[in-house]
């Protein structure tokens, strides 16, 4: 019963298992490309812990051998991990504590004591280890020979430079006269404050006050370090033992000079830096303990720091290797030394701006390309194989060290400026911007790969792990074969025992360190060849792969900017109208994040709420700088667009500030926990400031409404109608005046055939009125588009009443006989006059008309006819700007449909069972947007209408007295020339009654006549133009056969004759294109 239950358990918990591993596939196969990789709200903690004592890592048969290494890892545990608290605790709080100017210092008594128990620590610890180290000298436990120290002579440097860095940020801030000023305020008023207070607790506190001024809050706490470990020293050792420890810090020293001088040149990178911190903590350390120490040292010493002379600590400290020699080592150091760094730094300074900008294109190609190497090698579609493991590993080192060498140049860049009073001109800041935007870049990568990077360095850490495993148990089977050496090494034979079995488990920070540790305590001669480097090199890269996201980010992050936050602003005064900046903005606003990040946790050391404010501060900076501008970009390109028609000169395109749609784009701009976006504010810019400027000036409604709609059409922004009166200065005479009143208003104004506009004849006012197309769609608009088949219907109404007038005219008698009689006579002469109408016989005609009487005002009967005409196409001119005008208008109503193509909303709302009245109103709508698009798409022809509806009256036999119509059109162009000379001719005089410069609407009258006539072709076989043609060019030789004869009186004669002449040509020629452009109309 029992195994058949155990046997369900089981069964149900694999298909649990099979269930979420399903699910899992599932969601990885899901279409998530539009996911945005780049920020990671929920960031998974991959750092492995150790639950296993130090003691247990190192456990072994041999208890003097297990006791040492557990001693000692132990310690190099301690001391990794109190740099881990320095650096992410104390040294955040001594480099921002000056930025929290108003801070009251009662409120950091718990940051201040945890600080002091830091140095406590610190301090026990390093005597701790040196204790340990003495001991084993001077009991000879063990063989000291045997012991290769550097490991453990590391970790006593590391922890004595974390000692130098915190006295060197406390000397930088003003935490120490805050702090005396606060004991004194503290004693003086304690017991006037409270006199029934406990004086044993009082005088606890007050102790406990002085004891942290007197370790922390003075200049000499490395100078107490040294002395301590000094007592100890004298204490522990003495003689012949004293000099063996000496040999070997000496060594040491001597190899990591070796090793830096190397790596300073080859790789100039923070990690590396702060090895020459360590190296002069170390060394002033050995000078101080042991008092002898070789100048050639000192000097190789000196060399290695010209190459770090100036290293990065926290904030705006930067350690210089010649002050802490000079304070710490005065018996070696000279004058001449600092003025050796401050030459090698002024130098550094000028050879860094001399190569700014090539360094910058160098390292943009390098990191681009790592860049695509980390997207291409950790893609979600490639699988990870051991063979490519190594490629791997390489890749992301190198990146670490890219970053790592960006992070140490960009930082003593802009501190040696601060540090050395060299004021930062605008061309480096900009070139700094470019060096974090790579450096964010690298960052963004590795965040839109976090999850594979992860994936693939838990294989790569697991196969390090085997190749340092197997390096440990070749070496093991070297002692062992050799049977005489196991027994007599026994010791050596734990070590690497204890070792093998450290390494064996998670790639923790403790098994490293025990793995370290007990290989230290194996003879480098029982290794094969460089098998003890091979392993240490293994263990190094498997730590730092295990650390490759938090190093990442160390280096990545620049909440450093907080000390430089005034150069900001500058960063977003840049054009963000660009392609390129646009996209490189979301890489800055990754640096506020992180100082927006780092300020809220020293917010809480400080007890204030510096994040909040600087979150404010920077959000009304990207408002002015990029939303405002980038909207006053957007409003300008619109207006220009609008108004190009306005420019003269032609502006290249790729010259002309084309703004880009990048902004656009990203829409969203994230501040920390702010998103802030951009289309919704350059939409409620445009909108605010189209309404405001509409409501000065209500009579540029119509360009603000056009703004609005190519704002929509180009970069797909929706702005808000101002909604306010649109029937306001330039709707002009209304379509419903001129509608009723159209045979007054044909009559005075005048039509210009290629503007399509109407210009008043005569006006008692300063000023005369003209329609356009714009007040004809205004109009429309008001009214709606019905008006404009009822003013078409106006228009045949008033053409009825004027062509029967036009009949009347050519049913006279006497202009009857004279067509008849002029067209038999050019049929006469055909070939006399070269098949042309001659021009003479137009002048008699226009001078015959004469005499058969004048009108009231002079006019002749041919000046009343021409004028009938001139009324007549003045009406075809209105009919088509009705047309022009209801295109505009629809045009506009359009530009609020989603598409041209109808929608049947009745037959949805029939679908889903709506109530009649939503059936009958989408009935409506349904057929609003039917006729809107109809009227937009298709139109309606009205000249072919009017053609249609008029030619087969004029067509008629009954009305042959119209069939020579065409022969009067000659003498009809002689007359309009005539008058439109005079009407120029009085534009300049005082008396401008009857001026005028344009009368287009004669020529729409001929060309729309001749097609209701159907004489188009018989006008042509006039060829009347080419007679004027001819007729001007026999004048014009005329006048040049007389030129070099006569008087001075004939020649100025001549000279007038000749202005006139090309007048009356200049005339004839806009008469000639404005008759042929009409006549296009018709056909």
């Amino acid at each position: 019963m029992e195994k058949e239950a155990g046997t369900h358990i089981l069964k149900s918990y694999g298909n649990f298992f099979k269930q979420q591993y399903q699910d899992y596939n599932s969601m990885l196969k899901s279409n998530n490309s539009g996911l945005n990789k780049t920020f990671l709200p929920i960031q998974v903690e991959t750092l492995p812990l150790e639950w296993v004592a130090a003691t247990e890592l190192v456990a072994s048969d041999n208890p003097v051998m297990t006791k040492i290494l557990g001693i000692f890892t132990s310690l190099c545990v301690e001391v990794t991990s109190l740099k881990k608290e320095a650096f992410e605790k104390h040294f955040q709080f001594l480099s921002i504590y000056d930025e929290y100017e108003d801070s009251d210092t009662a409120n950091q008594i718990e940051s201040i004591c945890l600080l002091n128990s830091f140095i406590i620590h610190c301090s026990d610890v390093l005597n701790n280890i040196l204790s340990q180290v003495f001991a084993i000298f001077k009991q000879e436990i063990i063989n000291i020979y045997d012991v290769q120290w550097h490991f453990i002579i590391n970790h006593i440097g590391e922890l004595f430079t974390l000692v130098v860095l915190t006295e060197i940020l406390i000397s930088k801030c003003s935490l120490q006269t805050k702090w005396k000023a606060f004991v004194k305020t503290f004693k003086s008023h304690s017991l006037l404050a409270n006199p029934n207070m406990n004086k044993d607790r009082l005088l606890a506190i007050i102790s406990a006050l002085d004891n942290i001024d007197s370790r922390l809050m003075c200049d000499d706490i490395v100078q107490n370090f040294l002395d301590n470990t000094l007592i100890l020293k004298k204490k522990e050792l003495s003689g012949k033992l004293n000099q063996q420890l000496s040999t070997e810090f000496t060594n040491y020293i001597k190899q990591a000079l070796v090793n830096l001088e190397k790596l300073t040149q080859e790789r100039p990178n923070y990690e590396n830096m702060y090895k020459c911190i360590k190296i002069n903590a170390l060394f002033a350390l050995h000078h101080h303990m042991f008092g002898i120490t070789e100048k050639k040292l000192f000097r190789s010493l000196c060399e290695i720091n010209l190459k770090g002379h100036s290293v990065y600590i926290a904030g705006n400290a930067i350690w210089f290797p010649e002050q802490f020699l000079h304070r710490y080592v005065p018996s070696l150091s000279s004058h001449k030394m600092s003025q050796n760094m401050l030459k090698t730094r002024q130098a550094y300074m000028m050879s860094k701006k001399t190569s700014l900008t090539k360094d910058i294109i160098t390292l943009q190609g390098i990191c681009s390309h790592w860049v695509l190497t980390v997207e291409e090698l950790f893609s979600s579609n490639n699988k990870l194989s051991a063979g490519e493991m190594s490629v791997l590993a390489k890749t992301l080192l190198d990146g670490l060290e890219y970053a790592s060498t960006l992070f140490h140049s960009v930082l003593s860049f802009i501190n040696l400026h601060l540090s050395l009073g060299i004021p930062l001109t605008k061309t480096s800041l900009i070139s700094l911007f470019e060096l974090i935007d790579i450096l964010k870049a690298l960052k963004n990568a590795v965040s839109r790969n976090h999850y594979q990077i992860l994936h693939s360095t838990t294989m790569i850490i697991q196969h390090l792990t085997f190749q340092a495993a197997s390096s440990i148990l070749e070496v093991k089977k070297t002692i062992i074969e050799n049977k005489t050496f196991a027994n007599k090494r026994l010791d050596e034979l734990t070590c690497i025992v204890i070792a093998e079995q450290a390494i064996r488990g998670a790639a923790t920070i403790e098994r490293n360190i025990a793995t370290n540790v007990a290989l230290s305590f194996v003879p480098e001669a029982t290794y094969l060849d460089d098998t003890y480097v091979k392993i240490g090199l293994l263990l190094e890269k498997e730590q730092t792969l295990l650390n490759f996201i938090t190093s990442i980010d160390k280096f990545c992050n620049c909440s450093w900017m907080l000390w430089h936050q005034n150069v900001m602003p500058i960063y977003f005064q840049q054009n963000f109208s660009t392609q390129l900046n646009a996209l490189k903005l979301k890489f800055f606003l990754m640096v506020i994040d992180d100082c927006i990040g780092f300020l809220q946790t020293t917010d809480i050391y400080f007890q204030k709420k510096q994040s909040e404010e600087f979150m404010c501060n920077m959000k009304n900076i990207i408002e002015e700088n990029i939303l405002k501008n980038f909207s006053q970009s957007i409003e300008t390109n619109l207006r220009l667009h609008i108004h190009s028609h306005l420019q003269l000169d032609v502006l290249s395109p790729l010259s002309f500030d084309i703004i880009k749609k990048v902004l656009l784009n990203v829409d969203i701009l994230k501040l920390y926990t702010v998103y802030m976006r951009v289309i919704p504010a350059v939409e409620h810019y445009l909108s605010k400031t189209y309404y405001n400027l509409t409501t000065v000036v209500l009579s540029d409604w119509k360009t603000y409404g056009e703004m609005r709609q190519m704002a929509n059409f180009k970069f797909n922004l929706r702005l808000i109608q101002d909604d306010l009166p649109t029937q306001i200065l330039e709707q002009g005479l209304d379509v419903l005046e001129i509608m009723r009143n159209i045979h007054i208003f044909v009559s005075k104004y005048q039509y210009n055939l290629n503007n399509q506009i109407f210009i008043e004849k005569s006006s008692n006012n300063k000023h005369l009125n003209s329609i356009n197309i714009k007040h004809i769609a205004n109009s429309i608009r008001t009214h709606g588009t019905g008006i404009m088949n009822t003013t078409v219907n106006f228009t045949y109404q008033f053409l009825k009443n004027k062509f029967f007038k036009f009949s009347q005219f050519m049913y006279d008698e006497q202009i009857k006989s004279r067509l008849i009689k002029d067209l038999r006579n050019f049929k006469d002469n055909i070939g006399e006059h070269g098949n042309t109408y001659p021009y003479r016989t137009a002048e008699r005609f226009n001078k015959g008309i004469k005499v058969l009487g004048l009108a009231a005002d002079g006019q002749s009967y041919l000046d009343l006819f021409r004028d009938l005409i001139t009324q007549i196409g003045n009406a075809m001119g209105y009919v088509r700007m009705i047309r022009s005008g209801g295109r505009h208008s629809c045009a506009d109503a359009t530009s609020f449909l989603f598409t041209l193509s109808p929608k049947e909303f009745k037959t949805q709302c029939e679908t889903n069972n709506y109530s009649e009245r939503t059936i009958e109103t989408a009935d409506y709508l349904d057929d609003s947007i039917d006729g809107l698009i109809s009227n937009f798409s298709q139109g309606t022809e009205y000249f072919k209408l009017l053609v249609e509806v008029f030619a087969p009256v004029f067509r008629n036999p009954k009305h042959v007295h119209l069939k020579n119509f065409y022969i009067i059109v000659p003498p009809l162009i002689l007359n309009f020339v005539e008058h439109m000379i005079l009407s120029k001719d009085k534009m300049s005089k005082k008396n401008k009654v009857g001026a005028g410069f344009t009368d287009d609407g004669f020529a729409m009258g001929v060309a729309y006549i001749l097609k209701l006539l159907d004489q188009d072709s018989n006008f042509e076989s006039l060829h009347w133009f080419d007679s004027i043609w001819n007729h001007i060019k026999s004048e014009r030789d005329m006048i040049a056969e007389q030129k070099n004869k006569g008087s001075v009186q004939l020649q100025q004669a001549l000279a007038l004759s000749e202005t006139k002449l090309r007048t009356l040509e200049e005339e004839y020629k806009l008469l000639y294109y404005s008759l042929t452009s009409a006549r296009i109309f018709f056909t």
